[in-house]
C-alpha cells in the first residue's frame, strides 16, 4: 500500500516548513495526480509492506529519523522541496530512498539516476482566468523584491513600455506583497511577465505562475540553466534585460507572433506538466 507524509511542516517547526507546505501543496498533489496513495496522519501506522511517499523539507537534520523509517517500510519515495541554495546534506537520506525528486535543480543531478529533477511550480492559492493574449490589460509586469542589480536593471530597461505593473516589495513574503487573489489577477492580465534569476538558482515561481496564467515569460538564462533543464524549450531567454525591450515591442507590434508564442507556451506548458505526472507515476506504480 503506498501511503504519503506531508513532512515539512512536522518534524521541523521553523517558517519554512509551514510555507512549503502552504506554497507547495497544489502543485505536488497536482504532480501525484496519477498516483494513488492513502494520507498518512500517523507515522506508527507505517507497515512493513508500505511504499512512502514523503514530501520534506531542510533535510539537514533528519538524517536519523530517514534512517529509522526505511527500517519500518518496503521503499521511501522522497519530494524534497526547498535547498534553493543547494546547501543541505542528502547524500545519507538520499541513500535511503528508492527514487528522490527534488526542486532547484544542480549540475550534478542532471545525470543522476536516483533524482529527478523537477520545477518548482507554482504557488498556492493562485488562481486563472485564461484571458487571451490579446484581451491582457498589462504589456509587460514585475512582481519582487530588489535584492539584485538585474532586477533594478530590468526596470531601468522597461519602464517605459507601457500599460505595466510593477511592483517592489520590501522582502520576500513580506506584510507589502500582495495578497495572492490580487497577485493571481496581475499575472492572469499581463501579456509578458519578465523573470529575473532567484536569490540563489536561477527558478523563480513567477516562470511557472506566468505559464499556469497564460502569460508570456521572458527569462533570464543564466548558465544556460533552462536549455539544460528544459531541452528544446520555446521560453524566450534573455542575457541582459535591454533585450526584453526588444522582444516585447517587436512582438506586440505583431499580433499574430504575439498569439503564436502565447499558444506554442501554454501548449508546452501542458505538455511538461503531463510528463512530469507520467514520470511519478512510472516510477511510482511500475517502477
Amino acid at each position: 500500500m503506498k501511503k504519503l507524509i506531508w513532512n515539512t511542516q512536522e518534524n521541523s517547526k521553523s517558517f519554512w516548513g509551514e510555507y512549503h507546505y502552504n506554497a507547495s501543496s497544489n502543485w505536488v498533489f497536482y504532480l501525484l495526480n496519477k498516483i494513488k496513495y492513502e494520507i498518512l496522519e500517523d507515522l506508527n501506522q507505517i507497515k512493513k509492506s508500505d511504499e512512502i511517499i514523503i514530501i520534506d523539507s531542510e533535510l539537514n537534520s533528519k538524517a536519523s529519523f530517514y534512517y529509522d523509517l526505511s527500517n519500518k517500510c518496503s521503499k521511501i519515495f522522497l519530494i524534497h522541496l526547498g535547498d534553493e541554495g543547494g546547501k543541505e546534506k542528502t547524500d545519507l537520506i538520499y541513500e535511503c530512498c528508492s527514487h528522490v525528486w527534488r526542486t532547484f535543480c544542480l549540475g550534478y543531478f542532471f545525470n543522476n539516476n536516483k533524482v529527478t529533477c523537477i520545477p518548482i511550480g507554482y504557488k498556492g492559492g493562485l488562481t486563472t482566468n485564461k484571458k487571451k493574449v490579446l484581451e491582457k490589460k498589462y504589456l509587460w509586469s514585475f512582481i519582487g523584491t530588489p535584492h539584485a542589480s538585474s532586477r533594478y536593471d530590468l526596470i531601468l530597461q522597461n519602464n517605459k513600455i507601457e500599460p505595466n505593473y510593477i511592483k517592489f516589495t520590501s522582502k520576500f513574503n513580506s506584510k507589502d506583497s500582495l495578497k495572492i487573489n490580487e497577485y493571481s489577477d496581475v499575472i492572469n492580465d499581463s501579456k509578458f511577465l519578465l523573470c529575473p534569476n532567484g536569490y540563489f538558482h536561477p527558478e523563480t515561481y513567477r516562470l511557472y505562475e506566468a505559464l499556469e496564467c497564460g502569460s508570456i515569460p521572458i527569462v533570464e538564462n543564466l548558465y544556460d540553466y533552462y536549455d539544460r533543464f528544459f531541452p528544446n524549450n520555446p521560453l524566450l531567454k534573455i542575457k541582459f534585460w535591454k533585450e526584453a525591450k526588444e522582444i516585447i515591442l517587436s512582438m506586440n507590434d505583431n499580433k499574430k507572433k504575439l498569439i503564436e508564442q502565447s499558444n506554442i507556451c501554454n501548449n508546452w506548458w501542458l505538455d511538461i506538466k503531463k510528463k512530469y505526472q507520467e514520470n511519478f507515476k512510472l516510477v511510482i506504480d511500475d517502477g
